[in-house]
């Protein structure tokens, strides 16, 4: 208790009078985003997804894995009036769930995807709407065709998205890029062009982190 006092003192954690719970403060979640700000991956990204969602005239989400977690590092906006999208830096949730992540599935071993899949698979069905069946089969889908797409998996129905991985020098997923954007807007055209363009981007960022 000595040490939630302590905690508390220095406002990390916050207690809800309603229900006595704790939870953790702002002051804490400055900590997450001075860190998320200092990291060299999104340094480095930085001004290449904001061109890229300038070009696509789409938010674009930069993510990474913690473990068996998906953590938003970058939101890049673009100055179209119509942009989907309800993610922001430091939204935290089970890997998966996001077109990045599905561009990381892409690329990772089987037995990973695997391992990963059934450890967080109660946490997936925790999430309105999860359909295992259309889950699975979208990660088979990104499997074959090196590259993620979501189309009307979880929640919002009428959306759809594209994610494409980030390698290191060994050819190992460490992070994914992303964006949505309303089902139908795109035909298959404009989903190739977008897809490209993704696709170069992540090639640019693999490029400057070699560098």
């Amino acid at each position: 208790m000595r040490t939630l006092d302590n905690l508390l003192e220095l406002g990390w954690v916050v207690r809800t009078p309603q229900d006595m719970r704790f939870n953790l403060g702002l002051d804490l979640a400055g900590l997450g985003y001075s860190a998320i700000s200092r990291n060299p991956l999104e340094r480095i990204a930085s001004v290449e997804l904001t061109q890229l969602a300038e070009s696509l005239g789409q938010m674009v989400y930069l993510a990474i894995r913690s473990n068996l977690d998906m953590v938003c590092i970058g939101r890049y906006e673009c100055r179209s009036e119509i942009q989907i999208g309800r993610g922001g830096v430091g939204l935290r949730g089970p890997f998966g769930m996001t077109q990045s992540c599905m561009g990381m599935m892409a690329r990772l071993p089987q037995k990973e995807v695997d391992e990963i899949v059934e450890a967080n698979l109660p946490r997936y069905y925790r999430i309105e709407g999860f359909d295992e069946t259309g889950f699975r089969q979208t990660i088979k889908k990104a499997q074959k065709n090196g590259y993620g797409t979501f189309d009307n998996i979880i929640l919002d129905r009428t959306t759809s998205g594209l994610g494409v991985a980030i390698m290191d020098a060994t050819g190992y997923p460490i992070a994914g890029i992303g964006t949505t954007y309303l089902t139908g807007w795109l035909d298959e055209t404009g989903q190739k062009r977008c897809l490209e363009e993704l696709q170069q981007a992540a090639a640019n960022i693999e490029a400057k982190l070699l560098r």
